[in-house]
């Protein structure tokens, strides 16, 4: 039996457009406006890189502790 989890695409299309493709863009777009590369972004949420760059590509569908994670990474340095 294949548990693999399904692929964005396979889902309906949403009425605002693509909600992965909204998220990728806002992640990347905030980790370059605080000067983050994916790598540092990773270490400052403890995520993987992995998971970083999927969010980023709009290949994954994220949890809400992966959620949380980025949210926390994403948060300006004190």
């Amino acid at each position: 039996m294949d548990h693999a989890r399904p692929l964005i695409e396979d889902f309906p299309a949403h009425p605002d457009g693509d909600p992965a493709a909204a998220l990728a863009g806002a992640v990347r777009e905030r980790r370059t406006a605080l000067g983050l590369s994916v790598p540092d972004l990773a270490e400052r949420s403890g995520l993987s890189e992995r998971q970083v760059r999927a969010v980023e590509a709009g290949h994954a569908m994220p949890t809400l502790p992966l959620l949380t994670a980025l949210s926390a990474g994403l948060k300006p340095a004190p």
